[in-house]
């Protein structure tokens, strides 16, 4: 008997220490983020206001440049045919409440895009709270663009660094939010949600799409995030 809570203390000593030390990475990659405000694309082209909010899969954390990070590849992709205008709000750790109270566009956009939900997940953010600041979300962002598209929550079960027990909590869990968002999402006819519960494209496609941390996204995650959101452009 003393011999198996041994094993398990050694187990969850270990599982501190490679938690702790890609926490520690996950904080120093995310002090690179891309959230240039910028202007793109050929001035003969039409004007396109696009902005974008959320948390660190907006901010372009893990990404390796600017242009391949997700925000970076939406407006390299819509610059083909317009002449874009790209404001990006988006924070590292953003919930949805913080989309809420943070920055949002000073003039109608023609398309919002909001990647949001993941932390409130990852935290655990109490339901009902959740679902009052995803109403007021879209009731307010919807008032400002031709088109919102609302994306999350990331499968955060997923990456191999979250403890075993918390995976199994948040696969239980993520399709709670992710359906509050829908089912709010329907009400407006201009709103567009993306789960990643239930991608629009296959993952089985993309090699490993985990940055240094093993959390956020490294280029290959952040193309995986932009060929979804493409998918409703």
């Amino acid at each position: 008997m003393l011999i198996f809570f041994g094993l398990i203390l050694i187990y969850v000593v270990s599982l501190i220490i490679v938690f702790g030390y890609y926490v520690k990475k996950g904080g120093k990659l995310s002090k690179t983020v891309y959230t240039e405000n910028l202007k793109l694309g050929d001035n003969s082209n039409p004007e396109f206001k696009v902005f974008i909010g959320g948390d660190s899969i907006a901010t372009g954390v893990g990404a390796n440049s600017f242009e391949k990070s997700t925000a970076g590849r939406l407006a390299n992709y819509l610059a083909k045919n317009n002449k874009v205008t790209l404001i990006n709000e988006a924070e590292n750790g953003a919930k949805m409440i913080d989309v809420l109270n943070g920055k949002g566009p000073q003039e109608r956009q023609d398309l919002i895009i909001l990647i949001v939900s993941s932390n409130d997940l990852l935290r655990l953010t109490n339901l009902k709270n959740f679902e009052d600041a995803t109403k007021k979300v879209l009731e307010k962002y919807s008032k400002l663009a031709d088109k919102l598209i609302i994306a999350g929550p990331g499968r955060v079960f997923h990456p191999s660094i979250i403890p075993i027990p918390l995976r199994f909590i948040y696969k239980l869990k993520a399709p709670e939010y992710a359906s509050i968002i829908a089912e709010e999402a329907r009400k407006y006819p201009n709103v567009v949600h993306i789960s990643p519960l239930k991608p629009p494209v296959d993952f089985s496609k993309y090699e490993d799409v985990y940055s240094s941390d093993r959390f956020h996204p490294n280029d290959e995650g952040h193309r995986l995030w932009f060929d979804m959101i493409k998918t409703v452009l």
